[in-house]
């Protein structure tokens, strides 16, 4: 009788996706070949301190190493999705603030130097977009376009599954006016839609309206104003229309300047959009040619959206 002998086959398509956000960093191990996070790692994000950032990202990097290794699988690499313009060679410009220690800072080499693994870096609103694109609401459609509303507001686009520039030329395309306003953004700019429509931006908008005065039960956040609009409350109605307005308007410039099929919106202040979908999604303006359609839908990746992305990097 002759035994069948079982080889487990390694799975050597796995990578590390790493998404740096405003409030927490996110780690994912995902099998690139069906698109999955396997396992994830979640940790405030280090903003002040270079060496603290590198030793908690290394800790988590080898932590999803041993973790494939147990499967008897391999890890092709890192990549990392952050705020800012990003060089082919992982040299991140600037985050303007938002980490106090990367001006000019050599985030690919630190990291392979220091965890011993070979890296990638992109703008983090062009990872999510390629995460969309590739495993969420933009898959199967040719023009992609996403918008995040997180700490910061991320703009990336995709055609046909490529970005359309190496380099993220528009990750300052958050950065439009679209009307005026007695203050102005961190960019400089008054009516800036980034701090219209982030979370930030509304609650700012309910204390100039004097909702903690008139208010004071209510617990002043996003959930809270949303919640409160569906239920009737006129302050929070202002409130709402004028993020949907000022939202709507924006879209649309994106519109007429990219013309995609789909638009795709994320980040933490999308998990309260559903009701009104429909009015960002009314035709009254203008569109890029008579039989333009395009299709507004909420990501439904929620945070696994930049940790794909990321590490699809490594397709």
């Amino acid at each position: 009788m002759v035994k069948k002998q079982i080889i487990e086959t390694a799975n050597t398509n796995l990578a590390i996706g790493v998404a740096i956000g405003g409030t927490r960093t996110k780690l994912g191990l995902v099998d690139l070949s069906i698109g999955k996070v396997i396992e994830t790692l979640i940790s405030p994000t280090e903003k002040n301190d270079s060496n603290k950032f590198l030793n908690y990202l290394c800790s988590a990097i080898e932590q999803l190493k041993e973790k494939a290794e147990k499967e008897n699988s391999s890890i092709k690499g890192v990549s990392v999705g952050v705020s800012g313009f990003v060089f082919k060679n992982g040299m991140v410009d600037s985050t303007y603030g938002f980490l106090e220690f990367m001006e000019d800072y050599p985030l690919v080499e630190l990291i392979e130097n220091k965890c011993s693994i070979t890296c990638r870096a992109d703008n983090d609103a062009r990872i999510v977009v390629f995460g969309e694109a590739l495993y969420g609401m933009g898959k199967n459609h040719n023009r992609v376009l996403v918008l995040t509303l997180g700490t910061g507001l991320g703009l990336g686009f995709i055609t046909n599954g490529k970005f359309e520039t190496s380099l993220p030329y528009a990750h300052m395309g958050g950065h439009i006016s679209v009307g005026h306003t007695d203050f102005k953004c961190y960019c400089g700019k008054e009516g800036c839609l980034e701090s219209l429509v982030l979370a930030t931006g509304i609650v700012d908008s309910a204390k100039r309206m004097g909702w903690e005065e008139k208010f004071p039960d209510l617990p002043l956040n996003v959930e809270t104003i949303f919640k409160a609009e569906q239920n009737g409350n006129t302050i929070a109605a202002k409130i709402v229309s004028d993020f949907v307005s000022h939202l709507k308007t924006g879209i649309h410039n994106y519109i007429n300047l990219f013309a995609p099929d789909i638009m795709v919106i994320g980040g933490g202040v999308s998990k309260g959009m559903k009701p009104y979908l429909e009015k960002l999604s009314d035709t009254e303006f203008l569109k890029p040619y008579k039989n333009y359609q395009v299709e507004i839908a909420l990501s439904e990746l929620d945070e696994h959206s930049g940790i794909l992305g990321a590490a699809a990097l490594f397709n």
